[in-house]
């Protein structure tokens, strides 16, 4: 049988990954679980694809300058999530929501990640495209649960990672209706009505999902929650949190150096409660798929 996860080295991570795959999707074992019950839930920034620097920060960056209201990096350092706040209300609203797919893609297509050169897109881990169509091939239902905005990653998500719009769960503004000049359509507000983060998460699964999944990833403590609203399963469960050490092929680091998300509660709660942490440096044989 071919290797489901050719990107990974033969560790014990990976060998617990399928370890449990097998067990919940055999219908001989223990921890046999219903199809219908096999949800898996994943961050995206840091745990799907690379954050450094996150692709929609980069987006509204661009577009700003576009529209004429510059922004710095630096600025948004020095001004905290306050400033990524107002910078995604200038660059992600008043536009109806088919204007603002058109505006994503047609970025998504020339943009470059400014170390490594290659389309945002391609920047999604590999490993972690194998473990989602893994799943998949074991009858799990795999979501995205982010803080990043859902109208954005709907945009290339789908294509990037094998997941459809309606499984892209994340950060929302007001959306209106209004028959306009080309007919019917959405209108994006320039406010936040949701910020899918840390205790925001378990909620939105329950909103979105309906179920408690047995299986999620993350990366940073606003990933937390999530994992342990999926730890409390009556089934058995599989939390995993993928940790940034490698410096040569991605980024080693702890603390988001523009929001300043930390790892120090995620990390505690993966020693405590035996749950798997993925050594980048360690367990991955490849980050990137070839361009």
């Amino acid at each position: 049988m071919p290797d489901p996860l050719p990107s990974w080295r033969g560790t014990e991570t990976k060998k617990s990954i399928l370890e449990f795959i097998g067990a919940v999707s055999d219908p001989e074992s223990a921890d046999f679980v219903p199809e219908v019950e096999r949800v898996a839930v994943f961050d995206n920034d840091g745990t799907l694809s690379t954050e450094q620097p996150y692709a929609q920060l980069a987006f509204a960056l661009d577009r700003a300058a576009q529209l004429g209201k510059p922004t710095t990096p630096e600025e948004l350092k020095a001004g905290g999530i306050g400033a990524a706040l107002a910078l995604l209300q200038l660059t992600h609203g008043s536009i109806t929501t088919d204007e603002f797919d058109e505006v994503v893609r047609a970025w998504i297509a020339t943009a470059r990640h400014p170390r490594f050169g290659r389309p945002y897109p391609a920047m999604v881990y590999q490993p972690m495209v194998e473990l989602l169509s893994a799943l998949t091939g074991a009858g799990f239902a795999c979501w995205i649960i982010s803080g990043g905005g859902a109208d954005f990653m709907r945009a290339w998500a789908p294509d990037a990672l094998g997941i459809p719009p309606h499984r892209v769960i994340g950060s929302t503004g007001s959306v209106t209706f209004q028959v306009g000049d080309h007919g019917p359509e959405l209108l994006k507000g320039s406010d936040v009505a949701v910020i899918d983060d840390k205790a925001q998460k378990p909620v939105s699964i329950h909103r979105a999902v309906g179920q408690r999944p047995i299986l999620a990833a993350g990366n940073t403590d606003g990933d937390l929650p999530m994992l342990q609203w999926t730890a409390a399963s009556r089934h058995r469960t599989l939390e995993l949190v993928v940790h940034h050490t490698d410096a040569d092929r991605e980024f080693a680091y702890d603390t988001d150096p523009v929001l300043g998300a930390g790892t120090s509660d995620l990390l505690k709660a993966a020693a405590e409660g035996a749950w798997i942490v993925i050594d980048m440096a360690t367990d991955w044989a490849t980050i990137y798929a070839p361009t």
